[in-house]
């Protein structure tokens, strides 16, 4: 990304609304291979590629080398399988630039395409998404360079040197951050979200009752007024 702020919304819709291929293909131009992802639901570790024999591999004598990217392209693949039709407003987008962070405040309606008549339809799901980006050397073709690409000496040209000095920014990872209330809306639709509220505001009363009525409030005001007493004794 040359502009994060501008370009994001363009790469959330691809990966939350486009098909299979428009979702590799966004994964690999914006994404780092080891690039990580925290959901209340999911996670994918960061690492790098590394050889996995696949089932029938002993037959085959094929193995794939997945990395942390290819399993975050698996979770929004099954994402699309599960709610082919989702709605997606970004609210609002802001970046911190000193600490390279992203972060998206959105809303969501997820609706499983196997329950008839959108029954199990989380609605206007809640999220604040934060993305954590990396300002790295890019070639012609936008990639990042390779870490351990050699270092430039005197005889290379200005052509690579130029190339070199070209940057973009790439996701290292992402956090999804749900209210409890939000994500069970994926869980239990209906009305479990309500019963949470219910419980938090019997919490706070709760809060609101013990602090009038626990005998700990009356000990402590005691002690209070004898410390002040005996302050002022001091003092005099």
């Amino acid at each position: 990304m040359d502009h994060p702020v501008r370009e994001i919304p363009g790469i959330i819709t691809a990966l939350t609304q486009g098909n299979s291929e428009e979702q590799a293909k966004t994964l690999e131009d914006y994404f780092l291979p080891d690039a990580y992802f925290v959901h209340p639901l999911c996670r994918v570790p960061s690492f790098g590629d590394h050889a996995i024999p696949f089932p029938f591999s002993l037959l085959t004598s094929r193995t794939r080398t997945p990395n942390s990217r290819w399993f975050l392209l698996m979770i929004y693949n099954w994402y699309r399988i599960l709610s082919p039709k989702i709605l997606f407003t970004i609210d609002s987008v802001a970046f911190d630039q000193r600490a390279s962070l992203l972060y998206l405040t959105m809303r969501q309606t997820f609706t499983l395409w196997f329950v008839p008549f959108d029954l199990w339809q989380a609605k206007d799901v809640k999220l604040v998404t934060v993305l954590e980006l990396a300002l790295l050397p890019v070639d012609e073709d936008g990639r990042p360079l390779s870490r351990a690409a050699a270092p430039l000496t005197a005889a290379d040209g200005d052509h690579r040197r130029q190339q070199q000095d070209r940057s973009r920014f790439f996701v290292r990872g992402q956090e999804d951050h749900y209210h409890v209330e939000e994500w069970l809306k994926f869980i239990a639709p209906w009305a479990c979200s309500l019963l949470w509220m219910a419980g938090q505001l019997f919490s706070t009363l709760v809060c609101a009752v013990g602090v009038a009525l626990w005998p700990f409030t009356l000990v402590r005001a005691i002690k209070r007024k004898q410390l002040q007493v005996q302050v002022r004794t001091k003092d005099a």
